[in-house]
């Protein structure tokens, strides 16, 4: 029987962690540990489980046949929460990500283009020149024996790719280091994650000094917008055709914006402009943090994607050859891998539309549903030896069973439905010439013996990994 629509059972009946009176259980709530918690009471309470919210109960659940429900059900019977829409708003970033119903299917049409395989492919040289860039970045840094935080390395690349490919424009971070794009851009996402999981919304009220210094982060960031937003019309008014044929996503949108009865304003284009900057730093990134962190600890994984890169790439130090991405199949499967153990969005928040079934519980509209993604990854009867990172279960025979097909559906690290990622082919292309490059020319070896920590700031990042590289 279909889950949205099966007998229901209350939601009150469902077992639920301690909860506070008035604050019910937020005071548990640690936001860059908020991951863990709901995990850990999924393992003690069992799923589906209820969370009181401030006398606004949760629903948590880690099923992921639900789960596709849910994501194939958008946004229609669900969207996100409604604080993700509200706060991105009044912070002025409103784009596809924090956008809702008509507004977001008119937004998806305009960004899904800019990221189709074959704008990559045109922008796949512009690719290869950041990629050297960080190539002699690190072997700066392999010279002179520095210890590197890979996941800022990582996030100066992912910006410096996000703004040629959607925007046109070379800010070049990895070699000017502190670079204001970068070092602003950083302190937003944590400042959102703790409006997000904030019990009163204070700054509507009174401005602390940590939102006195996001106002000032977001301003430095919108000027940069701004400066790009000029850039593109200057293009466009000195070269009519590319109103015909934009090439790339903000000359889209701004002839979109120029359009008779668009709808679209100027809003539109620079909150889309600022989503894709953020969304393109922070998750790729973090993904290539976590897989270098497992090659560096994993050294039979680290020797055979450096004999992969080794074979594909040639006499050359970086993949030169856009049809030579798909032959980067180890290194493709040790990305699998890392993102089922480590996905960078382990929570996906949403809230009926209507009133719905979900996991047979019976729910009002507007009651807020959190999707946990990580424990089906972690079934043993999916994935044997699941807390194992094992590229090799994704490759030959065992990657073409039907039972490895089935377990490719639960993982969804970029979504589902009709809101899936549109970055997810640019993600994926990065992630293989990043990769194939730090094992075409480094050992990678982690500095200190401490566990990588997880912390959550909207996406998951490896908190305490640091690395050596040594030229091969």
């Amino acid at each position: 029987m279909d889950a949205l629509t099966a007998a229901p059972r209350r939601l009150g009946a469902l077992p639920h962690p301690p909860s506070w009176p008035l604050v019910g259980s937020l005071p548990y709530f640690d936001p860059p540990r908020v991951h863990l918690v709901l995990e850990e009471w999924a393992r003690r309470y069992g799923t589906p489980y209820r969370v009181n919210l401030a006398k606004r109960w949760m629903l948590v659940i880690d099923d992921p046949a639900e789960i596709a429900r849910i994501l194939r059900a958008r946004p229609g019977a669900f969207r996100r929460v409604r604080p993700v829409e509200s706060i991105f708003r009044e912070l002025g970033i409103a784009g596809l990500f924090s956008s809702e119903g008509a507004d977001w299917e008119r937004q998806r049409r305009l960004v899904m283009k800019a990221f189709d395989p074959a704008h990559l492919k045109r922008y796949f040289p512009g690719l290869v020149m950041v990629t050297r860039r960080l190539l002699a970045r690190f072997q700066r840094a392999a010279r002179s024996g520095e210890v590197l935080d890979l996941q800022l390395e990582f996030m100066r690349y992912t910006v410096d790719v996000t703004a040629g490919l959607a925007f046109g424009v070379d800010i070049n971070t990895i070699e000017q280091g502190d670079n204001a794009i970068q070092r602003h851009l950083d302190k937003v996402f944590p400042s959102i994650n703790r409006r997000m999981s904030a019990i009163f919304p204070w700054w509507r009220y009174v401005r602390l000094p940590g939102d006195v210094a996001l106002e000032k982060d977001l301003a430095e960031v919108r000027r940069a917008i701004d400066g790009f937003i000029a850039a593109a019309r200057a293009r466009i008014a000195a070269d009519p055709a590319l109103a015909l044929q934009p090439g790339n996503l903000i000359e889209a949108l701004l002839v979109a914006r120029e359009a008779p009865q668009s709808g679209f304003s100027d809003a539109d284009v620079s909150g889309n402009v600022f989503t894709v900057l953020l969304a393109g730093e922070d998750t790729t990134a973090n993904t290539l943090a976590w897989l270098t962190a497992f090659l560096a600890d994993e050294k039979a994984a680290q020797a055979a994607a450096q004999a992969e890169a080794d074979a594909v790439l040639g006499e050359h130090s970086v993949l030169d050859a856009f049809d030579r991405v798909d032959d980067l199949v180890y290194t493709e499967a040790a990305t699998r891998e890392a993102m089922r153990l480590k996905p960078v969005a382990p929570i996906l928040s949403h809230e009926s539309n209507e009133p719905v079934t979900v996991c047979g519980i019976a729910l009002r509209a507007r009651t807020p549903i959190a999707t946990l993604m990580r424990p089906a990854g972690l079934d043993p009867e999916r994935f044997p030896q699941p807390m194992s990172f094992r590229p090799e279960r994704w490759l030959g025979d065992a990657g073409k069973s039907e039972a490895a097909a089935a377990a490719k559906r639960v993982l969804m690290p970029f979504g589902g439905g009709p809101r899936f990622c549109p970055g997810r082919y640019l993600a994926m292309l990065e992630i293989q010439m990043v990769t194939s490059m730090m094992m075409r020319n480094f050992i990678i070896e982690r500095v200190g013996s401490e566990p990588v920590r997880e912390r959550n700031a909207l996406s998951m990042l490896p908190e305490g990994f640091r690395a050596r590289l040594t030229p091969r």
